[in-house]
């Protein structure tokens, strides 16, 4: 019997392995919709597969299990500070395993000042300071390995937004994190026959397909249009 070919393709689809490369912390609050987002696309199209931890994990008893795991996997992550990234308990979590997992086993951490002073994280001044004014009073018993990673990490090789353009910005991070992780890039020789697509590496079109393989499955009437479509298209047999 033969399977209807959009069938065929959400199955292989389903089977595609969803290592990750990248771990992409940052406040939603505040960059979920412009600066993250634009930086989380960048990566994709440059063929670096990135977690980001508003991919389907929900904020519940099992988010530290979860997001501890997409660490551990991943080799390197990526830290937007912000000006409210202080004030999100998860964040600072996260911020605290990614430094432990550098600490025990070299884990790539690329911090990035996003619209705040690095010294201003560092020292949790001004709206860091308020937001631990409120941790000392509610997370008292976790303030401590919060303030330790942050007084670290702003020590470390990383990039600060000043006055310029973000779409410049996001090009330098992509740069440096291709280097950091060493992606191989075919050698093409001086011609003038442009770039084609073939000449990209394997991990670009796997970092689409990734891409849009979150999006189809995220979006419930697409998913039902092909699933539509392939019903109505074994109808024919059927009768």
């Amino acid at each position: 019997m033969a399977f209807n070919p959009v069938i065929q393709f959400l199955f292989l689809l389903s089977l595609m392995p969803s290592t990750y490369d990248v771990f992409l912390s940052f406040r939603g609050k505040d960059t979920r919709r412009n600066f993250t987002d634009h930086l989380y696309k960048a990566l994709s199209r440059e063929g670096i597969p990135t977690f980001r931890d508003d991919d389907g994990v929900r904020r519940g008893e099992n988010i530290e299990l979860e997001i501890k795991k997409a660490i551990n996997e991943t080799k390197l992550s990526i830290i937007v500070f912000s000006k409210e990234y202080a004030s999100s308990r998860w964040c600072l979590d996260e911020l605290e395993m990614i430094m432990e997992r550098r600490r025990t086993v070299g884990h790539i951490v690329f911090p990035v000042f996003y619209d705040v002073d690095p010294s201003e994280v560092g020292a949790q001044t001004g709206r860091y300071g308020e937001e631990f004014a409120k941790h000392e009073i509610h997370f008292k018993d976790r303030v401590e390995g919060w303030r330790k990673a942050l007084k670290e990490v702003v020590y470390m090789e990383g990039m600060v937004l000043e006055d310029g353009y973000e779409s410049k910005f996001i090009e330098s991070i992509v740069k440096e994190i291709a280097d950091k992780l060493n992606l191989s890039r075919p050698h093409v020789p001086p011609s003038s026959v442009p770039l084609s697509s073939a000449l990209r590496p394997p991990s670009y079109f796997f970092g689409l397909l990734r891409e849009w393989r979150r999006s189809f499955f995220q979006t419930p009437s697409l998913f039902l249009f092909f699933l539509s479509s392939s019903v109505e298209s074994r109808l024919p047999a059927l009768n």
